[in-house]
Parts: structure tokens; sequence; C-alpha cells
């Protein structure tokens, strides 16, 4: 795994060691003034190149000396656990029965590799340069345990209830296998010198600098593997009857266009969950408590009654219809439509009955037409594209608004802001047109030239469904 750069430690420590630096170099080289000024011949002993090479504030812009460690590789995880056998017998047997379904037990993950050991290597001696010491190496992460299997089904078909004490059946489950253990990290080179001392000197001036040796950092231990999950016992399925289940259908998924003024049958078995597995079988049986017994079998029709004024071929979408437990049955209609309907039943049969049918994505396909007059006869349009006006129900609210003269972008103040009685809205096959002048709204506020913004707000609804659309018109009257 990668090490941290240590950014911030590392920019500290170069910037102390700089400033320190600096600073002695400058009260041995300089002098101070009568007033306490520094002189400024102080300035120059603190060369560009020494703040180029200590403002790096990076381990890797230090001298590096020794091989870091490798870290070590991950530990693989291990596989899980086969499931155990499902089986079905029919009773009475000639002889007691036997059945091994366990489940298989999860493999362990195995142990991470160990890091490498580092290679240091020798210090060198009297550098003008700080130093780093190789890094140590990370341990590789033990791998996770896999899951155990779950014990098998058994299923049995019987008449009389003693038979079943023949039965005895190992259906335990799995258990999961154990995490492997995370690999030892190695710890960092240390140095032999933390620090030493060279004397430098220019044109007579000599100074001391002090130069340091940082330990590497010492790798950490891989992680020890997840513990793989066990499984799930195996159950038992009772069935009091020799002969084999009826079919069933329970669900289907049919389009709309083939399902419309047809009728389908559907059927299901039942099934019912009970306790006390592990008493029905022969003593010491390994089993689930809860099993399932079969409770009969029931069967329905249903019928789509496609009285929608568009053609039911026309919808491309699937109807999904489903024969519950309980002998109901339930219809999923696709979520892209809004629907009025109603369902009878009778006997058998279950009827749905569509009388309407429109496209969610549709209803609010509504956009600004015509804006014309001003005053009392100011009047704006609204169009719809869709062309469903004649089978939704469209309901108009309004906010009225007006802005001063002057600036880029005009500061709206609403007006009026409420419904538009029905008396001043006209339709005419998919437009509408709305009489906003008649509104109570003074004149001089749609008298030509105000700047006007018109907010519609609109409702339109389908049975007991409904959708907001706002359309927006800004301009000068």
């Amino acid at each position: 795994m990668p090490k941290s750069p240590a950014f911030t430690r590392a920019f500290t420590r170069a910037f102390t060691r700089a400033f320190t630096r600096c600073t002695a170099t400058l009260f041995t080289a300089g002098s101070l003034s009568a007033v306490g000024l520094v002189a400024i011949p102080l300035v120059a002993p603190c060369s560009t190149a020494t703040w180029a090479h200590h403002q790096s504030g990076n381990r890797r812009g230090e001298h590096y000396y020794g091989n870091d460690s490798r870290d070590g590789r991950d530990g693989r995880s291990g596989r899980d656990g086969r499931d155990g056998e499902n089986r079905t017998v029919t009773l009475p047997s000639a002889v007691p029965i036997q059945l091994d379904l366990s489940g298989e037990a999860g493999e362990d993950g195995l142990d991470g590799e160990d890091a490498e050991w580092r290679r240091c290597g020798r210090q060198p001696r009297n550098t003008r340069y700080d130093l780093q010491a190789a890094d140590g190496g990370d341990g590789g992460n033990g791998g996770n345990g896999g899951r155990g299997g779950n014990g098998g089904t058994l299923t049995v078909y019987y008449t009389d209830p003693a038979d079943l004490r023949q039965v005895y059946v190992n259906a335990i489950a799995g258990r999961g296998g154990d995490g492997g253990w995370g690999g030892d990290g190695t710890r960092g080179c240390n140095c032999d010198d933390d620090s030493w001392r060279i004397e430098r000197c220019t044109d007579g001036n000599c100074t001391e600098e002090r130069y340091d040796c940082e330990d590497g950092e010492d790798g950490h231990d891989g992680q020890g593997g997840r513990g793989g999950a066990a499984g799930d016992t195996g159950r038992l399925v009772a069935i009091n009857q020799l002969e084999p289940l009826p079919n069933e259908r329970p669900r289907t998924t049919t389009a709309i266009s083939t399902l419309a003024n047809q009728t389908i049958s559907l059927s299901r078995n039942l099934w019912q969950t009970q306790s006390g597995a592990r008493s029905l079988l022969a003593p010491g049986s390994t089993i689930a408590d809860s099993y399932q017994s079969y409770a009969g079998h029931i069967e329905r029709r249903f019928a789509l009654d496609w009285q929608a004024p568009q053609s039911a071929s026309s919808v491309r979408d699937d109807l999904t219809v489903s024969l519950l437990s309980s002998g109901e049955i339930g219809v999923q209609f696709p979520e892209g439509y809004w629907l009025i309907g109603d369902s009878t039943k009778q006997a058998d049969l279950t009827t749905y009955r569509v009388d309407g049918m429109v496209p969610v994505s549709q209803v609010t396909q509504l956009a600004m037409g015509r804006v014309t007059g001003r005053s009392r006869t100011f009047e704006v349009s609204v169009i719809d594209r869709a062309q469903l006006s004649d089978e939704l129900d469209t309901q108009f609210r309004i906010r009225y608004s007006t802005a001063r003269d002057g600036g880029i972008r005009p500061r709206y103040t609403v007006q009026h802001e409420g419904p538009v009685p029905d008396d001043l809205i006209t339709q005419d096959y998919d437009r509408f047109t709305l009489a906003l002048g008649r509104l109570p709204i003074r004149s001089q506020l749609m008298s030509g030239g105000t700047q006007v913004k018109v907010e519609l707000i609109v409702t339109r609804s389908y049975g007991e469904n409904a959708k907001e659309q706002t359309l927006t018109w800004t301009g000068r009257l």
C-alpha cells in the first residue's frame, strides 16, 4: 500500500531548518546599526539556492538512501461452500431413508504476505544535504473467508404422517471460512547519525550549516480477513398427497394490445408456514424448524374490458396480472399512464373495465400561444400540443406582475394572484383563450407600454391524478 507523503511535517521541518540556518548566517556576517535595524549586507548570505532546496518540503525532495521495503501481497479470499443437494421422496418407502443434504463449509482465506525485509545500506557521511532513510513495507491483508453453503431442501410426498418418522435427514448449514491473518510489516531504516554540521566559507565569511537525517517510516501490519457467514439450514416441504402438484400460472405479463377484450386463466398452489419440522422426522434429524405444507390449488379468470376512447392497439406497454394467495386478482398497469376504470368480480371471473388511459408524459405538453391586446382587451392563449384537452380537466391560476422601466434585469412586483374564472376561459379544441383583461386588475397596470410578466400555473387532472405545469410570458404591452 502507498505511503503518506507526510507533506506538512516535512515542509515544517524544512522551513525551520532554512529559517534557522539563514538567521544564523545573517547575524554572523552582518552588523547592527545604532537604531537596531539590520544593515543591508545582512541579506546577501541567505541565498536563493538555499531556499530553493529547503522549500521543497517533500520527503522525496530530500536525498534517500537505502531501498524501501516491498509491501506484502494480500491473501486470496476463500471460495464459498457448495449448497447441499435438494431431494424429493415419496412415502411409504421400503426401508428407512437417510439423507445427507448438508452444506459445504466455506474455504478459509489465505494469510497476507509479510513485507519484504528492508535493505538500509550505509548512511552517507558529511553530506551537504539532508538525508532520508528508507521506509519499511506494509504487510498484506488477509483474505476473507468464504460463505458456508446452505443446507438442501427436502420435499416429501406422503399420506400417513407416521411415515415421516422413517426419514432421517442432515441438512445442516456449512460454516463460514476463517479469515486469513494479516502479514507483518517491517520497520523503517534508522539513521546512524541524526545530524551533523559543515562549515561553509564565502569571501572570508564562514558559517556552520546543520543537516539532518530522518528515520524511515515503519510499515503497518496487514489487516486480518473477515470470517465468512454461515449458510442457512435446509428446509422441509411437506405435501400430504402422492399425486404430483398441478401446474400453476400465478402471474403473467402481457401487452395491453393483446390482452384487451380477452379472458385469461390463472392458477396458484397454496402453502402454509408451520413449525415443528424436526418433530415430524426421524429423531436426530437436523433441519430448520419451520416448514412449508401444501394447502391446495386455486384457479381464477381475468378479463380486460377496453372501453377507452383510444384504440388498445396504440398502447404498446405491458400489463401484469397476478393471482394472490387470497384468491384476489392484482392488476399492475404501466407507470407511465393515468387510468380511469373499475373492477367487478363474479364467481371466479374478475373483469377490469378501462374507461380511459392517457400517457403521463403528454399531460403537461402545454405551450404559450398568442398574446394580444391591452387593458380590458388583454388576452393570452395556451396550446395543448398533445391534443388531450377533451379528456383532461384543466384549471388555470395566474400571477400577474409589472416592472418599472430601466435596468437589464427588471424587478417585478406581483399585482394580482389567483384562479382564472371559468367564464374568462374559452376552449376551442386544443386551444385555450384567457381574457386576462377582465380580471380585477387596475387598467393602468395593463396599459400600453407596461412591462409585464404573466405566470400561468396550469393544473391538469384525470380521475384522481393531477399534475402542474407553469407557463411564463414576459414582454411589453
